[in-house]
């Protein structure tokens, strides 16, 4: 297969690199099969995914490596650092900003061996787990034992812990059991000198700035986590599914501000806008649509359910009953049709974004409408599907067929981008940086905190060595 890459490429991996990282991992686990590397030249970055269907990889890496411990990885990266080989990090590569393409001809870490359930300590009520384990894995690991770790993202099937705590995740479940940061007690980490890193697991400490923070969300940039200790939950007593239909996202905002106010915590809220609805309910058809998942201890979760139904009532919502909770949670992990759009020349993203509630509502409509005016969009839908009592993040999808491919991409993002910033939002909630958003990142930060963020990679990792081009590092 000839395929052609988007971007740089450099050089060919040092011998002596080969043969020493060789020894290190066996030889078995070191490829520079082509189908090895086009398998790792991309993560699920949807204009990536797009290039790929026309033979145009996003990069190619130069080797593809897969330790099974910490201490191999340590030997790696020492290795990689005094031949300045880059090293890009994969875990299952779900990612949609391009964190895990291999630029400059980096090589591929993939720690998928790396996937044990390690430890459960049901006093404590955490669990320990390698990084490399799939989410749905360490997920049925915990429901066996009586336990969920209540982070359950759409990529639950094609993602690891460690890509979860790399690009600060969130899960479904997360207006009740809080996203990555607030699960993550301690971690083992690699750094990019070779040395380990042990953060201790304990509910909270006060010993200075977090280090685990530097982490939580470092995209493989300042180290690559290795295992880490999260809190988990028993499982629920009882579940009960509720659903509404209101005049308008506006109403729809406000009753979920309302609830929060009043220390209600359904697991899960989102709140579908017309185009939404009517794709996923289509017997209820163009309506602003609201699900809510209560569970836990039996006495708790009815409560919550009738505060939840309560104030929905008072302002006008009309009940549709379980159905459109069912039909979400059967469809929810389902996602396959951006790239089946793309076949037929269509290109797809999506964008998520957060602000506060005073902003929330004004936001989206003028999401929608900026993303809308570009030339060859034929729909822009969106949803709110993470709440905080302060806020709550909107998830936004587009979709058009252009003449110019990378300039409709790049025209919606900056409109998306624009939009969000004139309303007081943040550019990201949990699908990180990666690659693509990089280039918004200073419009987010300012341009002192950029350079806060680069002193800390450039203390670190002198050599560049982790994720190059990645976050903080480089540029498009």
């Amino acid at each position: 297969m000839k395929v052609k890459t988007y971007m740089s490429q450099e050089g060919i991996l040092p011998g002596g690199f080969v043969e020493r990282v060789r020894r290190i991992v066996g030889g078995e686990h070191f490829s520079q099969q082509e189908s090895d590397l086009i398998s790792y030249s991309l993560d699920y970055w949807l204009y990536g995914v797009f290039l790929s269907q026309k033979g145009d990889l996003p990069a190619l890496p130069s080797a593809v490596i897969s330790p099974a411990s910490a201490a191999q990885i340590q030997e790696i990266i020492r290795c990689a650092g005094e031949y300045k080989v880059p090293i890009t990090p994969f875990g299952g590569g779900s990612g949609v900003l391009g964190g895990a393409i291999p630029l400059n001809g980096s090589i591929i870490l993939n720690l998928q061996r790396m996937n044990r359930f390690l430890n459960l300590d049901e006093a404590s009520l955490v669990a320990e787990l390698e990084a490399g384990i799939m989410g749905a894995n360490l997920e049925l690991e915990l429901n066996r034992r009586g336990y969920s770790a209540g982070n359950i993202p759409q990529s639950l099937y094609c993602s690891t812990l460690g890509g979860w705590i790399s690009t600060r995740a969130a899960g479904q479940f997360s207006t009740k059991y809080g996203k990555i940061e607030d699960m993550v007690l301690g971690m083992e980490v690699v750094l990019p000198d070779g040395n380990l890193l042990n953060i201790k697991p304990v509910p909270r400490r006060s010993v200075g700035p977090s280090l685990k923070d530097l982490f939580l969300g470092g995209e493989g940039t300042l180290g690559i986590v290795t295992r880490a200790t999260i809190s988990i939950h028993p499982l629920p007593r009882l579940t009960i599914k509720q659903s509404f239909i209101f005049s308008s996202i506006e109403v729809a905002v406000e009753v979920v501000r309302q609830i929060l106010r009043v220390e209600a915590r359904p697991a899960v809220v989102r709140i579908f806008d017309e185009a939404e609805s009517e794709r996923y309910f289509p017997r209820i058809g163009r309506k602003v649509v609201t699900i809510f998942i209560s569970e836990g201890e039996t006495e708790y979760t009815a409560l919550d359910a009738r505060v939840i139904r309560r104030i929905s009532r008072e302002k006008g919502g009309k009940s549709s009953g379980e159905e459109p909770v069912n039909i979400w949670l059967q469809k929810r992990f389902d996602i396959g049709l951006g790239p089946v759009l793309m076949q037929y020349g269509g290109i797809v993203d999506t964008v998520e974004v957060s602000a506060l509630f005073k902003d929330a509502a004004r936001l989206y409509r003028d999401m929608v409408a900026a993303m809308k005016a570009v030339e060859g969009t034929l729909e822009v839908s969106g949803h709110y599907s993470h709440f905080y009592r302060e806020g709550a993040c909107l998830y936004i999808t587009f979709a058009g067929v252009p003449k110019d491919p990378l300039r409709y991409y790049q025209d919606t993002w900056d409109a998306a981008m624009k939009a969000t910033l004139q309303n007081n939002g943040s550019i990201s909630h949990h699908h990180g940086i990666g690659f693509w958003r990089m280039q918004y990142l200073e419009q987010e930060l300012g341009s002192s905190g950029v350079r806060l963020l680069k002193s800390i990679k450039s203390a670190l990792d002198p050599e560049g060595i982790l994720n190059r081009g990645k976050l903080i590092d480089g540029g498009r």
